[in-house]
């Protein structure tokens, strides 16, 4: 009988494993769907070039070793990694909104590398990145 029990933990196990590892990673892949309410944010600070240096350390601290010294998505990190980091200095950042750039600061993106900063930066400062990530834009349109 004992024989019995092990063999069914064991095709218990054996269970769990088939159906739980694919579900996992069809859940780290499934693309993130930005809700209504967080497109509609609005950045409650007011594009201040008061907030830009200390954003801009910010910046460097959590963003710079994926997408670099001016945003282009060319960090040192970003050659390690599988999918290109974001080019904040691109239309296709630069077209989103402040709520969408806040809510994939705070929660990441599954389809890429970009981690979720929620415990990382204060919602302060996740507002003052997304003013410094608009300055970004500013720079390369000057070059």
């Amino acid at each position: 009988m004992k024989k019995n029990d092990s063999f069914q933990k064991l095709l218990l196990v054996i269970s769990v494993l088939v159906f739980a590892i694919p579900v996992s990673l069809f859940s780290q892949t499934a693309e993130r769907v930005i809700p209504a309410n967080a497109i509609s944010m609005v950045n409650p600070l007011k594009d201040s070039m008061q907030l830009l240096p200390e954003a801009k350390t910010i910046y460097k601290t959590s963003c710079r070793p994926c997408h670099g010294e001016n945003g282009k998505g060319d960090g040192p990190s970003a050659y390690t990694l599988e999918t290109n980091p974001a080019d904040h200095s691109s239309g296709k950042v630069q077209n989103k909104t402040d709520g969408e750039l806040f809510w994939l600061i705070t929660n990441g993106h599954t389809q890429t590398p970009m981690v979720s900063f929620k415990r990382n930066i204060t919602v302060r400062e996740r507002w003052e990145l997304i003013l410094y990530i608009r300055s970004l834009a500013k720079k390369s349109e000057i070059k």
